[in-house]
């Protein structure tokens, strides 16, 4: 394969895509969980842990391998299209495919973290809860520049996947860039509204990392559907020939997405590690310990 600047900025992304998703947010993760049992037991952080331990450590004995299988495989595919690609589109769509597949081993976790989530709130509350009397609002977590800049961006997705199908119905991505549009922008109006205010992740978290944790989400949900829906236009506008956008950046932009997520996913454990209270998961005194 002859290496010109778009092969050559395939293969920087390619490689790191690789890296980040098959090895360092897995061995993050990995880490992370073993942290969290060492240095906040069961035995003394009950509350913390509504799963038992070796059920965690059989699911993690088997995403452990998978990642590093998948990681090999995705190695072998960038080697074979380094080597034999005949065109910038195909090793950029051939990353593409191989991002699919770095990421089965998250659809295959989902289910995990949705019963460990539905566990951790399903908890008997504390005996002594806080009230907050505080009506928060969607600003107090979020500049109200990124707010109009997130609802802006999905108005003008809409409005950009009506005038297409208007005047060129036949384009491919019509529907879904309507869908995704107008299902983010109620997302995005309905805590304006003063609906869907995330509750805290479970009954016993401090008030001051339930704020940081909505805060999280907040800034998350904003920022990322400005980002999503500004992809989204410019490929529904490059598919209906009225911008000239290669499929090339198309892959290395959703790839760089993908790994920007895993990076800030990364960063959130690490620091909710480092900065949350824990305290509040602590067995009480003259509480049955854990089994």
């Amino acid at each position: 394969m002859t290496f010109d600047y778009q092969s050559l900025l395939i293969a920087a992304v390619f490689v790191s895509q690789i890296f980040v998703i098959s090895f360092y947010a897995p061995a993050s993760w990995q880490r992370y969980h073993s942290l969290l049992f060492k240095r906040y037991p069961k035995k003394e952080y009950p509350r913390l842990h509504p799963l038992p331990l070796e059920e965690l450590e059989r699911k993690f004995a088997v995403f452990r391998p998978m990642h590093l299988v998948i990681g090999a495989l995705a190695i072998v595919a960038f080697v074979g299209a380094a080597t034999w690609s005949d065109s910038a589109q195909g090793f950029a769509g051939l990353m593409q495919m191989c991002l699919f597949v770095q990421l089965l081993p998250l659809y295959i976790a989902l289910p995990l973290a949705i019963r460990l989530r539905t566990s951790l709130k399903a908890m008997p509350p504390p005996s002594a809860r806080s009230t907050e009397l505080r009506r928060w609002r969607v600003t107090d977590f979020v500049p109200p520049l990124w707010v109009a800049l997130a609802v802006a961006a999905q108005v003008l997705g809409l409005a950009c996947a009506l005038a297409i199908y208007l005047y060129r119905p036949g384009t491919m991505g019509i529907l879904i860039s309507f869908i995704n549009s107008g299902a983010m922008l109620v997302a995005l109006t309905a805590p304006l509204l003063g609906f869907g205010c995330t509750p805290r992740e479970d009954p016993y978290m401090s008030r001051a990392d339930t704020f940081q944790a909505r805060q999280r989400f907040f800034r998350g949900l904003y920022v990322l559907s400005a980002a999503l829906s500004t992809w989204s236009t410019f490929t529904l506008l490059s598919n209906a020939g009225l911008i000239q956008f290669s499929p090339t950046f198309q892959f290395v932009g959703f790839s760089l997405i993908a790994q920007l997520l895993a990076i800030g996913a990364v960063a959130k454990q690490n620091s909710d590690l480092n900065t949350r209270d824990f305290s509040v998961y602590r067995a009480e005194d003259g509480a049955p310990a854990a089994p």
